[in-house]
């Protein structure tokens, strides 16, 4: 049964990106083996029409497009309403900046969903083809460049003419991740003269290789894996005053900087800016997490005194098309981290991008910090997977182990929330019947309408071996079985357990 894959639309405005373009959905359906539906007219925003993606079936609605599915890829998270239609135990990758979505990640928990990510990639090279961060990176820089040149009064290259010579623009980029080195490179290019900050000594050999000058202020916050981390107030007073003259004789100011999973870093105050020359523009590219400069309106364009101040949303989505073709592969090259030879979904557990980006599964959250925002506990990291047979829930209906107490306990778990022991021996006999012990406890389920032999034995085979156990089943349990046996049309789980509640019921 080949694999089912879900790519809805983005259902927020702004939002012209689509998580697959018709070029890798066609190499998941011709080379994986994967069945792909897509939500109608995701992809007019980036230019790719339904008719382009050839090989994948068409839904009208986003439950349609997702019912059923075992994977779901998107750009930006699900709405909480989304979330509530997503597959009980299905895997879900996109981009989630957990602090400013804690309410869909509890649906999202809730649900049992397992979540990757794509913004928690980790800092190694082996998993540069997937970070998502870089990429879409590379287009806002490009874009926030060019927003600042539009806005600018001025010209930012050098130009002799017959009237006279101009002096090129002075830019300032604050920030020298990819994003920041885009825009010095963007802005060289048009002509400006160009300066950079960024609190990494070693973003200096970056920025110079681009032709622009390093502010140095003397402060150097690099973090763990090469990461910035916050500033304490004594290097924020250095790095305020340094900029503040520099600032002062700029013309535009680019802003991009930002510590990864956390609000963007306060730099430009108000002081600097009632300093800074008549007509200076800032394009804030941070200011969907709270924004660099402190008088950032997000998604707003005002002028606070004689500076304009931009505070752009979304910018990767302006340049839609290249953006997806970039979001599309990151997304190809992790799916094929989570592939089998089959085209079938397995998850190492061992491997430590999926471990890392890792947020939700099993109805656990897994990613500290947001864990601790959610006061909620952080689960332990899952240091053992178990040999699927066709008798067992697979690993993306969430029932993957996560090797809790395996050592110690030689019974099955209780509930169908509970991670899965494996047994010695899960087969199934030759007369049909599974292999337990002659004095457990089970019933005959068969007694109930729709339950003939095979199904009793899968059901066995899930733990599912009393009428008792079958009467407790909640609704997300029970929505989780019926995935488990979705290979037979018209069954009603929810009506076996009314059944089982019935015979539960004392004489």
């Amino acid at each position: 049964m080949a694999l089912k894959l879900a790519l809805p639309r983005e259902s927020i405005e702004i939002e012209k990106r689509v998580a697959l373009d018709p070029a890798t959905v066609a190499r998941l359906t011709e080379q994986h083996n994967i069945d792909v539906v897509i939500q109608s007219h995701c992809g007019d925003g980036a230019g790719f029409y339904d008719d382009d993606y050839e090989n994948a079936q068409v839904a009208k609605t986003f439950a349609e497009c997702v019912e059923n599915a075992i994977v779901v890829v998107k750009v930006k998270p699900p709405t909480v309403e989304e979330a509530q239609h997503l597959p009980v135990g299905s895997v879900l990758l996109s981009q989630i900046t957990p602090y400013l979505h804690l309410e869909n990640i509890e649906v999202l928990r809730r649900r049992q969903i397992t979540t990757f990510a794509m913004d928690h990639m980790p800092r190694i090279t082996r998993a540069q083809p997937m970070d998502v961060l870089s990429s879409q990176a590379t287009v806002a820089g490009y874009k926030a460049a060019l927003l600042a040149a539009e806005l600018s009064p001025r010209l930012f290259p050098m130009l002799t003419t017959a009237a006279g010579t101009i002096r090129p623009s002075r830019v300032i980029v604050i920030g020298a991740g990819v994003a920041g080195l885009q825009a010095i490179a963007t802005a060289r290019r048009l002509g400006a003269r160009v300066e950079a900050y960024d609190i990494r000594s070693t973003a200096r050999e970056q920025i110079e290789s681009l032709g622009a000058t390093m502010i140095d202020t003397g402060v150097n916050a690099e973090g763990s894996a090469g990461r910035a981390r916050a500033l304490n107030q004594e290097e924020k007073q250095t790095q305020h005053d340094v900029l503040a003259d520099r600032m002062s004789q700029a013309h535009a100011v680019i802003c991009a900087a930002a510590i990864p999973g956390r609000r963007a870093p306060r730099i430009i105050t108000e002081d600097m800016i009632e300093g800074m020359m008549p007509d200076t523009v800032i394009v804030d590219m941070a200011a969907e997490t709270g924004g660099n400069c402190e008088l950032t309106r997000p998604g707003e364009s005002y002028m606070h005194g004689d500076t304009l101040i931009v505070g752009p949303l979304n910018l990767p989505s302006s340049g839609a098309v290249h953006a997806s073709e970039m979001f599309s592969r990151n997304l190809y090259n992790m799916l094929k981290l989570m592939l089998d030879e089959r085209g079938q979904l397995h998850l190492d557990w061992g491997d430590e991008i999926l471990s890392t980006c890792l947020l939700t599964h099993n109805g656990n959250i897994h990613h500290q910090a947001t864990a601790d925002l959610m006061k909620i506990e952080c689960a332990a990291p899952i240091t053992e997977q178990r040999e699927r047979t066709e008798e067992q829930p697979d690993q993306a209906s969430g029932w993957i182990e996560d090797g809790s107490d395996a050592e110690h306990d030689d019974t099955p778990a209780q509930t169908l929330n509970e991670p899965m022991v494996e047994q010695e021996d899960t087969s199934m006999s030759e007369t049909g019947d599974s292999d337990f012990d002659d004095d457990e406890e089970r019933d005959d389920l068969m007694v109930l309408d729709g339950i003939g032999p095979a199904l009793q034995n899968r059901l066995y085979a899930f733990n599912i071996r009393t009428y008792k156990k079958l009467a407790s089943l909640d609704e997300i349990e029970i929505e989780t079985l019926e995935r488990q046996l979705d290979d037979n049309e018209g069954l009603s789980v929810s009506d076996w357990v009314r059944q089982a509640q019935e015979l539960e019921k004392p004489l």
